[in-house]
């Protein structure tokens, strides 16, 4: 499906969300969940090639390739702040760097992705629901509890129920967060320059206070209501 562009204030953030048809699951196995990160850290930028082209590759071929088309800040079209995989669902919070690259960066990503899942589960139609649904994060605080509400989404959600540390979740930027590493999709700099204030630590003091001495309950109720999600 093509996602018709919409236009966004490049100088914000935004919280970009979607589930699966009917609320399906979308992810059924870590394949799954690899697939659809690795296909997002490669449509950062416009690419010459499709994903599925690019994933047929030799490595040699592939190690040619990003040589030739590197991802650099200039040519990003977002920046990917968060991000968190559900069973059903995705979140992602990002920057836009370039016009319309917001909307071309999902679009590329879904419709990848759904060719690969129907491909893969031999089903036709539609995967997620309709547009992605976007929302502005217009400030550093709201930038804060909603990121904690997406990294909390694996021990929330009764799908998942993780039970390990939060940082050992695959699927999120968590580990991004509180170990300062940058991954294929995240990286530190970018946070550090929305979040002036930011360091490791603190914020997974933040985050976990809501694990061992806080409640969900009021955390997710005001986020839900603000995301309608």
């Amino acid at each position: 499906m093509t996602t018709t562009p919409r236009l966004f204030n490049n100088q914000l953030c935004y919280h970009i969300y979607n589930c699966g048809v009917e609320r399906r699951i979308t992810f059924t196995n870590a394949d799954d969940y690899v697939h659809f990160l690795e296909i997002a850290a490669f449509y950062l930028q416009a690419e010459s090639i499709p994903f599925s082209q690019f994933s047929r590759l030799s490595i040699e071929e592939k190690v040619k390739f990003r040589q030739t088309y590197p991802i650099t800040k200039e040519t990003r079209r977002v920046s990917l702040l968060v991000y968190c995989l559900m069973p059903n669902h995705f979140h992602f919070i990002t920057k836009i760097e370039k016009d319309l690259g917001l909307s071309q960066f999902i679009s590329d990503v879904t419709n990848s992705y759904t060719k690969y899942f129907n491909t893969k589960n031999k089903r036709i139609g539609h995967l997620f629901q309709g547009s992605f649904k976007a929302k502005e994060v217009a400030s550093e605080e709201s930038f804060m509890q909603l990121s904690r509400y997406i990294h909390l989404n694996p021990v929330m959600s009764s799908k998942v129920a993780w039970r390990t540390p939060l940082s050992r979740y695959p699927y999120s930027s968590y580990a991004v967060w509180i170990q300062n590493e940058d991954d294929s999709l995240v990286q530190v700099e970018d946070i550090k320059k929305f979040l002036p204030s930011y360091s490791p630590s603190s914020y997974e003091e933040f985050v976990e206070s809501k694990i061992y001495g806080g409640s969900f309950l009021g955390l997710e109720k005001i986020i839900l209501e603000k995301a309608d999600v």
